[in-house]
C-alpha cells in the first residue's frame, strides 16, 4: 500500500466523501488520477507536436513511409 499526503487538497477530498460524490478517500484519488491520465496525450509531446504540424500543413493523407519518417524524427528529438 502506498501512502500519499495531500495537504489542503485532502480537505477537498474529504468533502467529496462527506457530501456523497465519492464513497472513500481512495476513490477520490483514483478518479483524479484517471481524469489526469485521460487529459494527457498518449503520444510523446514531440510526436504530438510533429503530428499537429503535419495537419496544419494541409496534408490529408500520409503514406506508411511518411508515418515512418515522422516517427523517426520524433524518436530523434526525445530525450535518451
Amino acid at each position: 500500500m502506498t501512502k500519499v499526503s495531500l495537504g489542503k487538497p485532502a480537505d477537498w477530498g474529504k468533502d467529496q466523501v462527506t457530501y456523497g460524490d465519492s464513497e472513500t478517500d481512495s476513490e477520490v484519488v483514483r478518479e483524479a488520477v484517471r481524469r489526469m491520465k485521460e487529459s494527457q496525450s498518449s503520444e510523446p509531446k514531440t510526436l504530438q507536436y510533429l503530428m499537429d504540424q503535419v495537419e496544419r500543413s494541409g496534408f490529408d493523407r500520409m503514406s506508411q513511409k511518411d508515418w515512418k519518417h515522422l516517427r523517426t524524427l520524433a524518436k530523434a528529438g526525445l530525450p535518451k
